[in-house]
Parts: C-alpha cells; sequence; structure tokens
C-alpha cells in the first residue's frame, strides 16, 4: 500500500475502518453501477478522510443484479457506505 500524508497538517494518514463499500454511480447518479471493497484513512489531527485500498474488481456490478437491494442489506449489516458520484 502507498504512503498516504496529509497535505495540510503534514502527517501519514491512518486507517479509520477496513472494509467500506464504495458504490460507484452512473445514469447521472440515478443507478449503481459497481460496488466495491475498500478502506477509509483519516488524518489524526484535521479529520481528512480518503478512500485507498480498493480492491482488484468490484464484488458487484449492476448487470449481475440489484445493487441497490444490495446496498440496503449491507445499510443493515453495519457497513459503512460512501457514493462516488459523477460530476459533470
Amino acid at each position: 500500500m502507498p504512503k498516504s500524508v496529509c497535505v495540510n497538517c503534514e502527517v501519514e494518514l491512518k486507517p479509520e475502518e477496513n472494509g467500506i463499500v464504495v458504490a460507484e454511480m452512473f445514469q447521472e447518479n440515478t443507478k449503481i453501477y459497481k460496488l466495491w471493497y475498500a478502506d477509509l484513512w483519516k488524518c489524526p489531527l484535521c479529520d481528512y478522510k480518503i478512500i485507498l485500498g480498493f480492491g482488484n474488481n468490484p464484488f458487484m456490478e449492476h448487470f449481475q443484479g440489484d445493487c441497490e437491494s444490495r446496498v440496503d442489506e449491507l445499510l443493515l449489516e453495519g457497513k459503512t457506505i460512501i457514493y462516488d458520484k459523477e460530476v459533470k
């Protein structure tokens, strides 16, 4: 894993939560395209956060089933979900 440093505080980021779910969006942020597992890292001084450590492949894509329902199930399990939205 590459080293990550906060630009503002000049200290190394620390792992905050492993195995969060990133929902990659498409169709103008109306549908989930892919679901990924990744890790959330945080600056210990200013609380800046970044997501690193994505798996090599998503664990679910839109053509494999209902991603929205899967996200609902993961929320019930207590998983953190972060949405990767499209920018125009």
